[in-house]
């Protein structure tokens, strides 16, 4: 009995997948993205029936994406023309998505792309952008790939949004994910802008992106604290902080630093802390790193008054009651 001849994939199917080994290959995790598109071609959680892969739970993208060659060819294996998305998240990645707009945004210069805005960004805090792999978009934006430093779990931003680098330069890291050099929709091709390997992203972008701390409970005391025990109260706040800041790791010297001066900076908002010598406290602690790996005085000074200016802006207030010290803390 004759074999049955198996159908040959057509060129664009077999070139997608060499797109999606290729990136495997680098490191990479991967998965199909509709045809055309941007969408995953995986089904939302919404949708989810708890069958096959899902038996156990529902698996999305990021929980699906792969780097195993054999999986990549059964993905790419009929006449589907998947593009191929990548999931920042297992990849290590941050990507920063920089957009643009035909309208000058008067803050920034009249900056109309998002790489002026973070050029724009990285002078204001004396800094420069390495080179790294990026990825021109088929809307003339730009993906440019980062590794995320060890320790850090970076999440998305929007533009313009939280804690976001600034308009037109959205961030995709834990949670997100961009679509592949080499993939197609209608409006053109993802093409690579920058060849090369993929830098780490620097500190000082690492720290902007880091989100706020949760703010800590306001503190025990319905009642409230007598004023000898709500001053041992912040002196215990301080002191954790400072212990963090003097014996942060390498890798996360200014990312402690910076949530440290806004806790600072939420106890200055609310009056508990006089904001010289707070300024002047967590200087002191990061004084042990500073000459340490390239760390400069000047970006503690710059970290401390960003995180303070954070913290300005969420005042926090330790509550006390109206009982003496005398009677409330000799017993």
């Amino acid at each position: 009995m004759p074999r049955r001849a198996h159908p040959r994939l057509d060129r664009e199917v077999l070139r997608l997948r060499q797109v999606a080994l290729d990136a495997a290959a680098a490191g990479l995790f991967v998965f199909p993205v509709k045809a055309g598109s941007k969408i995953p071609a995986f089904h939302g959680e919404t949708r989810c029936r708890g069958r096959g892969p899902c038996a156990e739970g529902h698996q999305g993208w990021e929980q699906r994406a792969t780097r195993d060659p054999a999986q990549i060819r059964r993905w790419w294996s009929n006449s589907t023309r998947w593009n191929v998305g990548i999931a920042c998240g297992p990849s290590g990645l941050v990507v920063i998505d920089l957009d643009t707009r035909t309208e000058p945004l008067p803050d920034w210069d009249g900056a109309t792309t998002g790489w002026e805005v973070l050029d724009q960004l990285a002078a204001q805090h004396g800094e420069t952008l390495p080179d790294t792999y990026s990825v021109r978009t088929p809307t003339d934006g730009e993906h440019a790939y980062y590794r995320m430093p060890d320790g850090l779990e970076l999440r998305n931003t929007q533009g313009g949004h939280g804690h976001s680098l600034g308009p037109l330069v959205d961030t995709r890291a834990i949670g997100g994910f961009v679509v592949g050099a080499g993939s197609i929709r209608p409006e053109g091709a993802y093409l690579v802008a920058e060849h090369g390997q993929i830098a780490e992203l620097p500190t000082w972008l690492a720290t902007l992106l880091t989100p706020p701390p949760v703010p800590r409970p306001q503190g025990p005391p319905t009642r409230g604290l007598s004023t000898k025990r709500a001053n041992a109260y912040i002196a215990a706040i301080q002191a954790d902080e400072l212990d963090k800041v003097e014996h942060a790791a390498q890798g996360r010297r200014q990312v402690t630093l910076l949530n440290a001066a806004r806790v600072f900076g939420q106890l200055v908002g609310g009056g508990e802390l006089d904001a010289e010598n707070a300024y002047a406290v967590l200087l002191d602690a990061a004084a042990a790193h500073i000459g340490v790996a390239g760390f400069t005085r000047a970006e503690a000074e710059r970290t401390v008054t960003r995180g303070m200016t954070f913290g300005i802006r969420a005042p926090r207030t330790i509550a006390r009651g109206r009982a003496t010290d005398s009677a409330t803390d000799d017993q």
